[in-house]
């Protein structure tokens, strides 16, 4: 009876201890199936602030790299040989090409393909100067044409459409109604409806238009805003990552972009 007894107890602490090993198992298991999504994410978000990074820096590249209406290649090459080298130490590979200037459309990023319908400048008060230079081949009729608009938090308080009919190229604005000069020169000149409202200049069918084009004037807080628009050029970039993952983008820059 006392061997039968043994045994049992022989058997009970041989089950628990089973059991015990298969929760310590369990819960090995799970730490590492963790870990491992934890590391895969960490190494994902890692991947994608790389791209972005890049995409940034280089734009800024070329935004510097541009004067006097032209881009500095040597600044470039210089840039791509530090970027090269600079992921070369991690195992990386990158490299840049571009495409020569190209006249912008009047889209958010100077491509035809791009979104034709943007914010151009916000919370702007007082006085907006547009100066467009336009290229009439790429005008709308008067039915689907580039319009320009400024908008406080209520309406539309003015508008201005640049359009083609019948081989004659107008500019229809709140105030009155012009033929393009023979340079297809437009001097536009916003105003708020009351002192220090805030408002904003928007760009419809952007991808009907193209040109250059610079706006400035007085943000509600006092600072001065340029926006300059003269080319946009399409940067390649090739980044090979040690890991296997790939960019290999086309990316539209704006020249020369920057903002006062």
């Amino acid at each position: 009876m006392r061997k039968d007894n043994d045994s049992a107890q022989m058997i009970l602490i041989t089950g628990f201890v089973i059991a015990l090993i298969i929760v310590v198992l369990t819960v090995m298991l799970n730490s590492v199936i963790y870990a491992s999504n934890t590391a895969s994410e960490a190494n994902f978000e890692t991947n994608v602030y790389d791209h972005s990074n890049t995409l940034k820096i280089t734009t800024q590249a070329y935004q510097k790299a541009y004067v006097d209406n032209s881009i500095d290649n040597n600044y470039i090459k210089n840039y791509t040989r530090h970027m090269a080298r600079s992921h070369a130490l991690a195992g990386n590979v990158f490299k840049l090409s571009n495409g020569p200037l190209q006249e912008p459309y009047f889209t958010q990023n100077g491509l035809v393909c791009g979104n034709p319908d943007w914010i151009v400048a916000d919370r702007m008060k007082g006085s907006v100067n547009l100066n467009l230079e336009i290229n009439t081949s790429s005008l709308g009729n008067e039915t689907n044409c580039f319009t320009i608009k400024a908008q406080n938090d209520s309406a539309v308080f003015w508008s201005a459409r640049i359009f083609e009919d019948n081989g004659t190229y107008y500019i229809n604005s709140t105030e009155e109604e012009n033929i393009l000069d023979e340079f297809n020169i437009v001097n536009l000149t916003v105003v708020g409806q009351v002192s220090d409202e805030q408002y904003r200049i928007r760009f419809l069918n952007g991808d009907l238009a193209s040109g250059v084009f610079t706006i400035s004037g007085e943000k509600t807080n006092g600072d001065l805003f340029e926006l300059r628009r003269d080319y946009a050029v399409n940067a390649n970039i090739l980044f090979n990552k040690r890991n296997g993952l790939e960019m290999n983008v086309s990316i539209p820059i704006i020249l020369p972009g920057r903002q006062i």
